[in-house]
């Protein structure tokens, strides 16, 4: 029979366990990271954890914490503390958030009006980290969550951030289709033009491609919006002109309502007409151009060459989506054609990516003479398929 100090002690205990963090639940695992969700006292939290424990990426988790600890912003994940001794190793404290990610609230088809309100508070809260001198270097819309409760916007993943790029690049694994040229390149100087470049691949997901987008997304920085302010403003004055139309639109109907009427009906027929002909040629278009990088890059016979084809792919898309974006001139089409774009090339994309990596083709530079690396190197700047020059007459 326990006496009545057993009693107290187990009880004791008891309590403490449940002040504690517990009920720790594994979410999912990144390249350097685990995340679990976890509770205590009754609230759920987010755990971060490293990966593997390596000396490495302990130090990259507690320079995360240093970064995200400063900030306090509605739409930014908040950080509480830094645990040592948890049942998971040393982690990071954080705001759970019970939503989806951009891509997923995206597939719900959210109103115009909805998008606009989550893109400028993305706009806010990335702002808000360059007034802290913060950059985030990965923006993507799997760090991007909307809130199920009120479908406001949380920015996470502080993995990649820094206020000096030299440290960030030490472990750069920002995802290239939303990096910007300076970021994937490793340049030495990188500024908040390097996010905003990101911002403009995410905004023609969520609205299709625009001037605004194309110049968040220019190659060269100084072409860019210089702060997202400036990209705020622009954003905000973009619905300017169609505000005007739609007056016109609307004395239009008041005046001649059954004239407006047939014309409306009539073109809405030849509308979906076009853009029924319009969507499924540019299907077969890209699907084209996507198998034949494909086939070129199984046919590699260097690494150098497959990485080529790819790149060629990426190019002749965009080019193509930008050729028939620009032909239709309706921004209702538009969009479709970017979401087609983004099944279609992002698919191909990672499959060329897999492939690539799974072939392990060698480098001309380590099986070859150096002798013929200028003629390789030729047949790459001149956009050429590999030739064999023993094989040449």
């Amino acid at each position: 029979m326990e006496t009545e100090s057993e009693i107290v002690v187990q009880d004791f205990a008891k309590v403490e366990a449940e002040q504690g963090f517990h009920s720790f639940k594994l979410l999912r695992t990144t390249a350097n990271a685990r995340l679990y969700v976890a509770h205590k006292q009754g609230k759920r939290f987010l755990i971060k954890t490293t990966k593997d424990n390596t000396e490495l990426q302990l130090r990259l988790l507690w320079r995360e914490y240093e970064l995200s600890i400063s900030t306090t912003h509605p739409h930014i994940v908040h950080t509480y503390t830094y645990e040592q001794n948890l049942e998971v190793g040393a982690g990071i404290v954080m705001e759970y958030v019970d939503g989806r990610t951009l891509a997923e609230y995206l597939a719900e088809a959210p109103s115009k009006s909805e998008r606009n309100r989550v893109f400028r508070e993305l706009l806010l809260a990335v702002g808000y980290l360059h007034k802290m001198g913060v950059l985030h270097n990965d923006l993507k819309p799997e760090n991007i969550l909307i809130s199920r409760a009120d479908n406001s916007l949380k920015l996470i993943d502080f993995s990649l951030a820094d206020d000096s790029m030299h440290y960030a690049l030490k472990s750069l694994g920002c995802t290239p289709i939303y990096a910007s040229p300076e970021l994937r390149e490793r340049r030495d100087r990188i500024d908040a033009r390097s996010d905003i470049y990101s911002i403009g691949v995410i905004m023609e997901q969520i609205f299709g491609r625009s001037s605004i987008s194309k110049r968040c997304m220019a190659a060269n920085p100084e072409c860019r919006y210089e702060n997202v302010e400036a990209l705020d403003r622009a954003f905000r004055r973009r619905d300017l002109p169609y505000y005007v139309v739609g007056v016109i639109a609307l004395l239009a109907v008041i005046v001649t309502p059954l004239i407006n009427v047939v014309y409306q009906t009539s073109a809405a027929r030849q509308h979906d007409r076009i853009k029924r002909q319009i969507l499924e040629r540019f299907d077969r278009e890209l699907t084209a151009v996507c198998s034949t990088a494909m086939v070129n890059v199984q046919n590699s016979v260097y690494v150098e060459f497959a990485t080529m084809n790819i790149e060629l792919m990426r190019q002749r898309c965009s080019r193509l989506l930008d050729s028939v974006a620009e032909s239709c001139g309706d921004e209702d089409i538009v969009v479709q054609l970017n979401i087609r774009y983004r099944n279609i090339f992002l698919k191909a994309w990672n499959d060329a990516i897999e492939l690539n990596l799974k072939q392990a083709l060698p480098s001309y530079h380590l099986e070859t003479s150096q002798k013929c690396w200028p003629f390789y190197d030729s047949l790459i700047d001149n956009r050429l398929q590999f030739v064999n020059p023993q094989n040449l007459p």
